[in-house]
């Protein structure tokens, strides 16, 4: 009967994760976490993903480290900082220490960021080209990247501060000695981190690009920020907030006693084992 239910849930998981996260954040956390080491991790970063960061956060921690790894490897740097930013400090470092190492720093910038401004929603996997660099070396780097949100990359100075963009097929054209800095670059545009999301989805400059640079304080550049992840979080805290009775809410009604026999199970054989 257990399988059968277990069978069952992973199936409402897969097909409507956003309902069964609404049934996940009413159950308790220990509950929670019991049943959704038992699904796959496939699956299970879809509902993590639907989840109120503030209810995965307290899930998170009671979850095990293979599982957290695992989850880690499945969803987005920018995902993972919007649920640990509400765990505890001790919890919040031993979870990051579970993310590979080049990536931490990154996570803790995002973690930074409140999550009502862009900075929180960042994609940091940018190809970057120093302005004092040749084309022969920015070619280097540019064979060396394995994802290119467009064809044009941005030139940064020492300071890393943007100084302008370049089509890497001029990059193809350029004699191999020449200084990035001589080649002629366009402006760039950018928004602050800080920025509300709200206020940066209504710009102008939305209707000429796919994505913007994003830069702190300081001025200096931090990522780029997609009009698509832009849209996804406006949506998704419009549904989080709004929470109407829908199919999805309604097809999950047929599965809620399957989850509450599932956790009363776990909870069953965790307490027998002491």
């Amino acid at each position: 009967m257990a399988n059968h239910n277990l069978k069952l849930t992973i199936h409402f998981f897969s097909e409507e994760p956003i309902a069964a996260a609404r049934k996940l954040d009413l159950m308790s956390a220990n509950s929670a976490a019991a049943i959704l080491q038992k699904v796959p991790i496939s699956v299970v970063s879809k509902v993590m993903y639907a989840m109120l960061p503030s209810v995965a956060a307290k899930v998170l921690i009671l979850t095990s480290e293979d599982f957290d790894r695992a989850l880690f490897q499945s969803i987005d740097l920018a995902d993972i900082a919007a649920i640990l930013r509400y765990v505890n400090n001790k919890d919040r470092k031993r979870l990051i220490e579970l993310i590979p190492k080049s990536r931490q720093a990154l996570c803790k910038l995002l973690i930074s960021y409140p999550e009502n401004t862009v900075g929180a929603l960042i994609e940091t996997n940018v190809l970057v080209i120093d302005s004092q660099m040749t084309v022969e070396e920015a070619m280097l780097r540019v064979k060396k990247q394995t994802y290119f949100d467009n064809h044009e990359v941005l030139i940064v100075n020492s300071k890393r501060k943007i100084v302008g963009k370049l089509s890497i097929f001029d990059l193809l054209r350029a004699p191999a000695s020449t200084t990035i800095s001589s080649l002629t670059s366009t402006g760039v545009i950018t928004v602050n981190g800080l920025s509300d999301v709200s206020t940066v989805l209504e710009m102008d400059i939305w209707q000429k690009t796919d994505s913007i640079s994003v830069v702190n304080r300081k001025k200096e550049f931090i990522g780029i920020l997609r009009h698509y992840d832009l849209r996804a979080s406006v949506t998704r805290n419009k549904n989080t907030n709004n929470v109407t009775q829908s199919v999805a809410w309604e097809v999950s009604e047929a599965y809620g006693s399957t989850l509450l026999s599932l956790s009363e199970l776990f909870t069953q054989n965790k307490a027998s084992t002491h």
